[in-house]
């Protein structure tokens, strides 16, 4: 396994804070929303921790779920607050114009939680329009992508607008999933086209707003908050918690030998009791980091047109072909056959 960053390790306890908050304000005790992923509601006293990706989207589904709020991510992502992103929440908040925050964004989105791949791009021209960006996200679970990329999406749209002071309309909006029956809520906060069934999910805005300066800009706070991020993003990088190396170890095992408890306890230098119980702190069962490294990893696999279905099976450590099918339709409801031809569509 030689490209760890496919990997969507985990979320911080402070970004989730934002949805046990939301939550609680509809009555639901955070007891019994953490509950469903095995956490303890101590967990939300250690802001600076994280909990597993799985984690996070297992208690997004439970909040769907309890509340009945099918737009349960569009209004998490409209109730969003600076310490929700922790460090690169007040770092954006700090910088000279909307163009650094971006970028700061981009290059700092996995500590808030490695749940997708941000990217900043120049959009392709269109007749008659000024030029225009691409803010996107590229989920990295399959699990609640509704949820999340609309939580995300419209989290990025109010935090920009509160931290630019311009109550102004992205040009348009993309996302990746089927348009639900009900639209009005995508219409109210984004107050612009909101398109479905689309390649990406992304903010499509004037390229000019790039130079919007921000009312609360700091050069020394943002000098001293990026030397800050700059240290967090090595250490996640590095992947010094277990739940990372465990993870890493794992992708590096599955093609060798299958998952092994007892194995990776031992490149760790751990015991597999202390391993497992390691593992449930961040919210995870060993199957569960099994099946959700799978995942991810064929995910990744699918988008190499060189690699046929038995080598991904192999890779992922799985016995035969048919094996990878099955799991993948779990996952997705689809075929790895059909998702990889949506990918080229």
């Amino acid at each position: 396994m030689d490209n760890p960053a496919i990997l969507a390790g985990s979320v911080s306890v402070a970004y989730l804070q934002g949805l046990i908050e939301h939550l609680q304000r509809q009555g639901i005790a955070p007891e019994t929303l953490l509950g469903h992923a095995q956490l303890s509601p101590e967990a939300l006293n250690q802001r600076d921790q994280r909990i597993a990706a799985s984690a996070y989207l297992t208690l997004l589904g439970e909040g769907v779920r309890l509340t009945g709020d099918q737009c349960l991510g569009l209004h998490l992502g409209e109730s969003v607050r600076p310490g929700y992103y922790g460090v690169l929440g007040y770092l954006i908040m700090s910088c000279a114009t909307l163009a650094d925050a971006l970028h700061r964004q981009a290059r700092y989105a996995s500590l808030v939680g490695n749940l997708g791949l941000v990217v900043l791009d120049d959009e392709p021209a269109r007749p008659d329009s000024e030029a225009l960006v691409a803010h996107s996200w590229q989920p990295l679970l399959a699990q609640q992508q509704r949820q999340l990329s609309e939580e995300t999406l419209a989290g990025w749209v109010s935090f920009g607008r509160w931290i630019s002071g311009l109550d102004i309309a992205p040009t348009e909006v993309r996302f990746q999933h089927p348009a639900p029956a009900d639209t009005s809520e995508h219409a109210r906060i984004f107050r612009c086209p909101v398109l479905f069934d689309q390649p990406d999910n992304a903010l499509i805005f004037p390229k000019r707003l790039l130079a919007v300066p921000l009312g609360q800009a700091d050069a020394q706070v943002r000098g001293m908050l990026d030397a800050y991020a700059d240290r967090l993003l090595a250490e996640l990088n590095q992947g010094n918690s277990v739940l990372d190396r465990a993870r890493l170890e794992l992708a590096r095992q599955l093609p060798e030998q299958g998952p092994d408890l007892e194995a990776i306890a031992a490149a760790l230098a751990l015991s597999p009791r202390t391993l497992q119980r390691r593992l449930r702190e961040g919210g995870l069962s060993f199957s569960q980091l099994v099946d959700e490294t799978r995942q991810q990893l064929v995910l990744h696999y699918l988008r190499d047109p060189a690699l046929e279905l038995a080598e991904i099976a192999f890779l992922v450590g799985f016995s035969e072909s048919g094996s990878l099918a099955r799991a993948f339709r779990r996952w997705t409801g689809t075929s790895p056959g059909e998702y990889r031809r949506h990918l080229c569509a």
